[in-house]
């Protein structure tokens, strides 16, 4: 009988403390939910403005190739860059790939050494990283 009394006098914590307790527990829970929420947000919300900043990058990059020439064993390719960004291009023949960086309103000139014959079409593809392109034939005088 005197470990039924034992027992029946042990207690357990007041409703106050333990109101208490899981009120604590609850908000730091939802504390932590909600920091990991925000950074969450934050990091999508800049990938997002990165991505439309290289967009707009993309569609307002312009560039032609604005002439082509070849004399005694060069070929000559001037690639004007009439947009508002800065841009690299690439000009690829077989044995060939040159990078060139060509800056807002300028031209730039690329030389290929190569020999070609008289009469001779040649398509010159030259490509942005962005993956834009210009195409140009030239025939070899």
């Amino acid at each position: 009988m005197k470990e039924i009394e034992r027992f029946n006098e042990r207690r357990g914590f007041s409703p106050v403390v333990s109101a208490v307790i899981l009120s604590a527990v609850v908000l730091t829970i939802g504390g932590v939910l909600w920091a990991f929420s925000q950074s969450a947000m934050t990091i999508s919300a800049e990938d997002y403005a990165k991505s439309m900043i290289e967009m707009t990058d993309t569609i307002s990059e312009r560039f032609i190739i604005e002439h082509v020439s070849y004399d005694a064993g060069i070929l000559h390719i001037w690639v004007y860059n009439y947009g508002e960004v800065d841009i690299e291009v690439k000009v690829t023949y077989p044995e060939y790939l040159i990078w060139t960086e060509v800056s807002s309103k300028d031209l730039e000139k690329i030389d290929i050494i190569i020999e070609l014959s008289p009469n001779t079409a040649v398509g010159i593809n030259v490509e942005s990283r962005r993956e834009n392109d210009a195409y140009y034939r030239f025939v070899v005088p």
